[in-house]
C-alpha cells in the first residue's frame, strides 16, 4: 500500500434524506478505520456553499490527495465536487463519488441497519478505488466557425439560416440540382394550406441573399475525416472533387417513401398509387376528376416492423380535401387504423368531414382487400365501428405508406461513424438527453433524417441542431473529458481488435501500431474489455480500480451479495429513478459504476464469482439506444457468448449472471430486477 496516499471521506446527511435511514456517524467512524483514510467527516448539506468551502479547507489542512464523497448520485452532483476539489488545488480525477442516498437510504427505508451496512460497503468500495486513482486532465479542442449541413431540404435550409444568423459560416451540400428536398414533390403544406413551392422559394431566396451561406447543389459527399473543430470534407460537385474544412456537421438528409410493391395491386395497376405520387399529380394539375377514391392508411406501418409513420394521417386528410376541391362530386373514403391527429389539426379534420369525406376504421387483423371486378377496382373492408364488411368501388386507390431514411444514409453513416435504425433513420445520442446530438461531439442531426415528422417539428428540430452546433463554435473550443483509452504498446500484440471494434474510430493504425486519437475517444471501455493482452487502460476506470471495488464489496459476507455493474447513463439513471421514487428492494446489491456496459470484462465477472458473490448483474442502456452507439450490443454478446461459457468451464452457474437493459426512467424495472434476482438466488 502506498503510504503517500491520503484519503479524505466526506459523508453527507443530505438533511434527513440520508440521515433518516443511514446511521451516518457509524459510517464516518467506519471510514476512519479504512486503510489510507486520514480524515473522515459528516456534513449536513455537503453541496451547500458553506460546506464546500469547509471541504476545501479540510483538503488543505490535512494534505489530502484523494477525496471520497458519499452522498447523492454522481449523475447530478459530481461536476460540482470536481470543480470544488480543483479549486482546492487537487486534480479532479482524484475524486471518487459514492451514492448512499439513491442506492441505500431511499431504497431501504424499512431496514436502516442493513442500509447502514450497505452504505459502509459503498464507502469502502469508493476508498478502494480512490487509492488507485491517477492524475487525469480535461483537454480543449479548438473549434472554428464553419458548419457543414448535409441536405438542402427545409431542415437543412432552416439550420443554415440559424447558423448564419449568428455570424458563422454555413455550407450546404445538396445532392439534387436544387434546394427544397421533399417539399419539391409536395403540392401544399397542411394544415397551414400554403404552397410548398412558395415556401421553398422564400427560404431559397433567403439562403441566396446570405453571404454567410455557401451552397453546393448536385453534389455528393465523398469522404469525411477528423473530429470536432477539424473535419476534412471531400465532395464531388459537377463531376469534380473539391475539399474544404468544417468544425461541426449537421445531418439533414431527409427521407423517402417505402414503395409498397405488391401491396393492394401497387405496381400491377396504374390506378394504385402512393401519397407522394398523388401529390405530384395534384401539383402538376395532371389528375383527372375521379368518381370514387379510396385512401388506405397505415401501409407498411403500425405493424411488427415499425410504428406509426407520424405524418400519414394528416397527409391523407389534406389530399382527400384536395380531391374534393377539384370535384365536389368525388366520393372519398379514408380507411384508417387510428387517426393520429394532434389538437391543432382537429379543425382540419372537422372541415374534411363537413366536405363529405368518409372515415372507416379497420383493424390489423382484418386488413382491407383490393380486387378487380370487370374493369373496376373494388375495396372490401370490415368497418370496426359499424361491425360489418363494406364493399367500396374505386377509380383510384391511394396508399399512405411508411418512410425510410434517404438513400445516402448507408454511405454517410460510415463516414460519420454513427448508427441508424433498421429503416435508415439516424440514431440520436439519447432520445431525451441528446435528441439533436450524435454520440460524437460536433455531429448533430435534425428533421426527417431522424424520423418522419411534419414541417413544424422539422423546423423546430433544425433550430435546435443549429443551436447545439453553435455552442462550441461560439465558445471557440470544446472541453473534452479525460476519461479516455491509453494503450501500452509494449504489452500489445497488434491483433487489431481495438481498431476494428472502436465505435468512434478513435483507435487508428500509425506505422502498423494502434494509436488512440484522444479527441475522438469517449472512454466507453469496449477496447479495454476486449483486449486479450490487457494492454489498454481506461483513465478513471482501469481494471485495477474496478477489481478493487469488487474485492472490497465481497470482503465480508460475499455469499449474500450481488455485484451490479451499471452504466453511468441509462442503467444508473434507472437506479437513481428507483431511489427518487422510493421503490424498495432487498439491500443485497453493490453497484459499481462504469461509463458503458461494454466496459465490463469477462474477468470482472469471474473475479466476483471467485470471491463468492451470490450473483452478478450487468446493466446497460435499453436497446436500440446506447450512449456509446453499440456498447450495449457488445456487452450483451460478450456476456451471453463468452462470459457464461467461461463461467460454466470454471464450474460456476451461468444462470447467476444476469443482464438488464434499461432506460433512464426504468426505476420500477430495476427494482423489480433486484427483487427477482434476490428471490431466484435465495437471498431473501
Amino acid at each position: 500500500m502506498n503510504n503517500d496516499i491520503r484519503v479524505g471521506v466526506f459523508v453527507c446527511d443530505c438533511g434527513t434524506n440520508i440521515a433518516r435511514t443511514v446511521n451516518v456517524p457509524q459510517v464516518v467512524e467506519y471510514a476512519k478505520g479504512l486503510k489510507n483514510v486520514i480524515f473522515a467527516e459528516e456534513g449536513k448539506w455537503s453541496c451547500s456553499v458553506d460546506y464546500l468551502a469547509k471541504l476545501q479547507e479540510a483538503i488543505k489542512e490535512h494534505n489530502l490527495n484523494r477525496v471520497v464523497i458519499a452522498s447523492c448520485t454522481p449523475r447530478t452532483h459530481e461536476p460540482l465536487f470536481k470543480k470544488t476539489v480543483k479549486e482546492a488545488g487537487l486534480n479532479p480525477y482524484l475524486l471518487e463519488f459514492v451514492s448512499i442516498r439513491e442506492q441505500a437510504s431511499w431504497v431501504h427505508m424499512d431496514d436502516p441497519v442493513r442500509a447502514t451496512e450497505k452504505a459502509k460497503d459503498l464507502v469502502k468500495m469508493g476508498v478502494a478505488k480512490a487509492i488507485l486513482l491517477e492524475l487525469g486532465e480535461d483537454f480543449r479542442l479548438p473549434v472554428k466557425q464553419d458548419c457543414l449541413i448535409i441536405g438542402g431540404g427545409m431542415a437543412g435550409m432552416t439550420a443554415a439560416l440559424n447558423i448564419a444568423a449568428q455570424g458563422f459560416k454555413a455550407i450546404i451540400v445538396e445532392k439534387q440540382p436544387q434546394l427544397g428536398g421533399l417539399l419539391n414533390k409536395l403540392d401544399r403544406i397542411a394544415p397551414e394550406e400554403v404552397s410548398a413551392d412558395a415556401m421553398v422559394k422564400a427560404k431559397a431566396e433567403l439562403i441566396a441573399q446570405n453571404e454567410n451561406i455557401k451552397v453546393y447543389t448536385n453534389t455528393e459527399i465523398e469522404d469525411i475525416q477528423g473530429y470536432i473543430g477539424n473535419y476534412k470534407v471531400r465532395v464531388k460537385t459537377n463531376g469534380k472533387s473539391e475539399e474544404f474544412d468544417a468544425s461541426t456537421i449537421i445531418a439533414a438528409t431527409g427521407m423517402k417513401e417505402i414503395e409498397p410493391v405488391g401491396q393492394y395491386g401497387y405496381g400491377d395497376d396504374s390506378r394504385v398509387i402512393t401519397q407522394l405520387q398523388l401529390e405530384g399529380l395534384l401539383k402538376s394539375n395532371g389528375l383527372e376528376a375521379k368518381r370514387d377514391v379510396v385512401i388506405i392508411n397505415c401501409v407498411n406501418s403500425k405493424n411488427e416492423e415499425r410504428g406509426c409513420c407520424n405524418i400519414g394521417c394528416l397527409a391523407s386528410v389534406k389530399n382527400a380535401m384536395a380531391l374534393k376541391t377539384i370535384n365536389k362530386g368525388t366520393r372519398v373514403h379514408i380507411l384508417y387504423r387510428d387517426l393520429s391527429i394532434v389538437k391543432d389539426e382537429l379543425s382540419y379534420l372537422k372541415d374534411a368531414r363537413n366536405m363529405g369525406i368518409k372515415f372507416i376504421r379497420y383493424t390489423e387483423e382484418r386488413q382491407p382487400e383490393v380486387s378487380r371486378e370487370d374493369s373496376h377496382l373494388m375495396v372490401r373492408v370490415y368497418d370496426l365501428l359499424l361491425g360489418r364488411e363494406l364493399k367500396i368501388p374505386a377509380d383510384l386507390i391511394v396508399l399512405t405508406t411508411a418512410f425510410e431514411g434517404d438513400s445516402t444514409v448507408d454511405q454517410l453513416k460510415g463516414q460519420l461513424k454513427v448508427s441508424t435504425n433498421p429503416d435508415g433513420f439516424f440514431q440520436e445520442a439519447h432520445v431525451k438527453l441528446g435528441p439533436s446530438d450524435f454520440p460524437s461531439d460536433g455531429l448533430y442531426l435534425c428533421g426527417c433524417a431522424r424520423s418522419p415528422k411534419n414541417l413544424k417539428d422539422t423546423c423546430e428540430e433544425s433550430m435546435a441542431a443549429a443551436m447545439r452546433a453553435s455552442i462550441p463554435m461560439k465558445v471557440g473550443y470544446l472541453e473534452a473529458e479525460g476519461i479516455v483509452a491509453d494503450i501500452d504498446l509494449d504489452a500489445c500484440n497488434d491483433c487489431g481488435i481495438c481498431v476494428k471494434n472502436c465505435p468512434y474510430g478513435a483507435i487508428q493504425l500509425v506505422d502498423d501500431r494502434p494509436n488512440v486519437l484522444k479527441a475522438l475517444c469517449k472512454g466507453c471501455g469496449l477496447c479495454a474489455a476486449d483486449c486479450t493482452k490487457d494492454a489498454i487502460t481506461i483513465v478513471h476506470y482501469s481494471d485495477e480500480q474496478i477489481l478493487a471495488q469488487v474485492e472490497a464489496a465481497l470482503e465480508e459476507k460475499a455469499q449474500e451479495k450481488i455485484i451490479a455493474f451499471c452504466c453511468h447513463w441509462c442503467a444508473l439513471g434507472a437506479v437513481d429513478m428507483a431511489g427518487v421514487s422510493r421503490l424498495q428492494y432487498p439491500p443485497n446489491v453493490r453497484i459499481i459504476r462504469v461509463m458503458c456496459s461494454a466496459r465490463v470484462a469477462t474477468k470482472f465477472v469471474l473475479r466476483a464469482f471467485e470471491l463468492g458473490a451470490a450473483g452478478v448483474l450487468v446493466a446497460g442502456c435499453e436497446f436500440p439506444t446506447c450512449h456509446y452507439i453499440v456498447g450495449n450490443y457488445k456487452a450483451e454478446k460478450r456476456m451471453e457468448r463468452v462470459t457464461k461459457k467461461r463461467l460454466a468451464q470454471k464450474g460456476y452457474d451461468p444462470s447467476k449472471l444476469w443482464t438488464a437493459w434499461l432506460s433512464a426512467t426504468d426505476g420500477p424495472k430495476f427494482a423489480a430486477t433486484m427483487r427477482a434476482m434476490t428471490k431466484q438466488l435465495n437471498l431473501e
